[in-house]
C-alpha cells in the first residue's frame, strides 16, 4: 500500500499560526512519520493557495503586485514549517503554468461531461473603477445586525454569511463610490447532478470521523445546488472558454487541484509518473488532513469534481478533519492579530516541545485551547519530568557508577518479564492510535510507558543494587536503556529531534522502525556513545509572561 497524504493549502496572504499547525499540518506530519517508520511508502504534498480576492486587496493596499505578496508569504510560511520540523516532499504554490493547465483541464472535462453550465447573475459594478466587485471588494451595513463595515461575504460582528446584494449602503473598497447592479455571465458546477453518487460514496466510508459525516449529511438533507466557479477578477487561473475575458476560476475550485498538480511537479522532476499515485486504485490510499472549516470542500465539492472529470482519479480514502484550536479561551483572529505566529514562536521555543503540547491538546474531536500556563505545565511536569528526566537520570547514573558502559555479569528476574508485558500492551495501543489518527491517545500511552519506566527504576533502586548485587544492577540499568530506546522510537513522529539525540547517545544510528519496536533490544556490552545532554529544558515563567504580553499588544 502506498499513501498520498495532503494538508490543506495555507493561504498565501499572511503567516501561519499554531491553530493552522494543530488542525491540518502537525497531525499530517505525525501520520506520515508513522507510516514511514512502519515501512510504508508515502508522499506528503502541500503548497500555498495563491489566488483570490484577499491577495489582490493586500497587494493594492501596499501598492505592489500580487506576485510579490504570494512570494513573500510563501517564504514566511515555509519558514514556519521548517522551524517546527514539518517536512513536505513538495511545498509548491498554485500560481504556475503546471497548476493552471491542470485546473483548466478539470474545467474543460467537467464542461464536456455536462457538469458545468453558464448563466447571467446580478453583481455590483463600480463605474469609477470600471470593474465588477467581488464580495470582499464591497463593504456596507449588515442587513442582520446593522454593523457598518460588513464585508460582501460576511459580517465580522454577527458572524453571518452575507450576499453582496443584500448589504445596505454598499461602497466600493477601492474608491468608496456607490456601485450599481449589473449582470455578468458566470459558470456553475452542477453539484445537484452528482448528489446521489456522492451520497453512495460517503455511505461506504464507515470508519470516517463523525464530525465529517454529520456535516456532509446536513448538506445532503438540504439538497446540493449548482455552485459558481468563476469570478470577475484578473488574478487567478483564466477561464478556458470564449467569452470569459476578465474572468478567473474561483479560488475554491482551483485550490484542491493543487494536490494533483503538485504531485505531478514532484514526480516529473524524479522522472516518475504521477498517474501511478492518482490512478493507483486500491494500491494507494489518499488522505486529506484539514480543519473543520474545509469539510465541505474536501468531502463534497472536491470528490464531485473528481467524479465529474471521470478519468479514474482517486477519491479521498480518509478525511481526518480536526476541530479548531482556540487561544487562552478565545478564538484565534488574524484580523485582530490575536494569534501565535509559528515563525516567531519557534524563535523562543524548541520545536519538539511545541509539537508535544499541540499533540497533547490536539483538537481531534472538539475544539481545544492553547494556554501558555498549560504549555509550561505540560512540558515541565510531563515531557521533561516523565521522559527527559528518565533519560538523564539513567544515563548519568551509568556514566557515574559504571564509566558509561554496562559490561560483565547480568542477572535476570521475573520482574523484568512483567515490565515488558506491560510495556508491550501499551505499544499495541500506541501503534493503533497512530494508525487511526488518534495522536492524543498515542501520546498518552507513550507517556504511560514513561511512568511505568520511572516506577520500575524507583522500585529496583539501582543505587542500592550496585552495592548489593552488581550483576542485577547492570540488568536493571540495561532494561532502563531499552525503555529509553522504546520511548524514543515511539515518540519519533511527535518529537523527532529528541529521538535523534537519544539514538546518538545510545549508539543506535539505524533507521527508526515500528516493525520491531516490541522486540528490539540493546544487548550486553552497551556503551554510551555520545555526551549525555538534557533533552527538554524547563520553561521559565519569564518566557511565558513575555508571550502573554505579546497578545495584549
Amino acid at each position: 500500500m502506498k499513501y498520498l497524504v495532503t494538508s490543506a493549502l495555507p493561504y498565501a496572504n499572511g503567516p501561519i499560526h499554531l491553530g493552522h499547525i494543530a488542525g491540518a499540518y502537525l497531525p499530517a506530519d505525525i501520520y506520515v512519520r508513522f507510516l514511514r517508520n512502519s515501512g510504508e511508502e508515502a508522499l506528503f504534498i502541500c503548497g500555498t493557495d495563491e489566488h483570490g480576492v484577499p491577495i489582490t486587496l493586500n497587494a493594492e493596499s501596499q501598492g505592489i503586485n500580487p506576485e510579490d505578496v504570494i512570494k513573500e508569504n510563501h517564504r514566511v510560511i515555509q519558514e514556519g514549517f521548517d522551524k517546527i520540523d514539518i517536512n513536505f516532499d513538495i511545498f509548491s504554490g498554485t500560481h504556475n503554468d503546471t497548476h493552471a493547465a491542470m485546473s483548466q483541464h478539470f474545467f474543460t472535462k467537467l464542461s464536456e461531461n455536462g457538469f458545468i453550465h453558464e448563466k447571467e447573475i446580478e453583481q455590483l459594478y463600480c463605474e469609477h473603477d470600471k470593474m465588477f466587485l467581488p464580495d470582499r471588494y464591497v463593504e456596507g451595513i449588515c442587513p442582520l445586525c446593522g454593523y457598518d463595515g460588513a464585508r460582501g461575504d460576511q459580517c465580522d460582528k454577527c458572524g453571518n454569511a452575507l450576499n453582496t446584494l443584500d448589504l445596505k449602503e454598499p461602497k466600493c473598497k477601492i474608491c468608496s463610490a456607490t456601485p450599481i447592479v449589473r449582470t455578468s455571465k458566470h459558470w456553475f458546477l452542477a453539484l445537484d447532478k452528482l448528489q446521489s453518487r456522492l451520497e453512495e460514496w460517503l455511505e461506504s466510508k464507515k470508519g470516517w470521523k463523525s464530525n465529517v459525516k454529520a456535516f456532509v449529511k446536513q448538506w445532503f438533507e438540504r439538497g446540493l445546488e449548482p455552485r459558481g466557479i468563476t469570478r470577475d477578477l484578473s488574478w487567478g487561473v483564466p477561464v478556458p472558454v470564449e467569452g470569459a475575458d476578465g474572468k478567473v476560476l474561483y479560488v475554491w475550485f482551483d485550490a484542491p487541484i493543487g494536490y494533483l498538480s503538485f504531485t505531478k511537479m514532484l514526480l516529473d522532476e524524479q522522472g516518475k509518473q504521477w498517474e501511478e499515485w492518482w490512478k493507483g486504485g486500491d494500491d494507494v490510499s489518499l488522505v486529506h488532513f484539514i480543519g473543520k472549516d474545509n469539510i465541505v470542500f474536501h468531502a463534497i465539492i472536491w470528490p464531485a469534481m473528481l467524479m465529474g472529470v471521470d478519468e479514474g482519479l482517486k477519491l479521498p480514502d480518509e478525511i481526518p478533519a480536526n476541530e479548531f484550536l482556540n487561544l487562552e479561551g478565545d478564538k484565534i483572529s488574524t484580523s485582530r492579530n490575536y494569534a501565535i505566529w509559528v515563525h516567531e514562536f519557534l524563535e523562543s521555543f524548541d520545536s519538539d516541545i511545541v509539537r508535544f503540547y499541540l499533540a497533547r491538546i490536539a483538537p481531534e474531536t472538539k475544539d481545544a485551547d492553547f494556554s501558555f500556563d498549560g504549555f509550561k505545565t505540560s512540558v515541565n511536569s510531563e515531557l521533561s519530568a516523565t521522559y527527559g528526566n528518565f533519560v538523564n537520570r539513567n544515563l548519568a547514573f551509568i556514566n557515574k557508577f559504571f564509566d558509561g558502559e554496562l559490561t560483565g555479569e547480568f542477572e535476570d528476574d521475573k520482574a523484568d518479564d512483567e515490565l515488558w508485558t506491560s510495556v508491550n500492551s501499551e505499544i499495541d495501543i500506541i501503534l493503533e492510535s497512530y494508525k487511526t489518527f488518534n495522536v492524543r491517545d498515542a501520546l498518552f500511552h507513550t507517556m504511560e510507558i514513561g511512568r511505568i519506566a520511572n516506577k520500575y527504576f524507583d522500585t529496583m533502586a539501582p543505587w542500592a543494587l550496585r552495592k548489593e548485587n552488581k550483576a542485577r544492577c547492570r540488568q536493571v540499568l540495561l532494561n532502563c536503556v531499552n525503555l529509553i530506546d522504546t520511548i524514543a522510537v515511539l515518540m519519533d513522529p511527535i518529537t523527532p529531534k529528541s529521538t535523534a539525540k537519544v539514538m546518538a547517545m545510545l549508539g543506535q544510528n539505524g533507521e527508526i522502525s515500528f516493525a520491531d519496536v516490541k522486540t528490539r533490544r540493546i544487548g550486553e556490552n552497551f556503551k554510551i556513545a555520545a555526551d549525555v545532554e538534557i533533552l527538554f529544558h524547563q520553561i521559565d515563567q519569564d518566557s511565558i509572561d513575555a508571550e502573554k504580553k505579546k497578545l495584549d499588544n
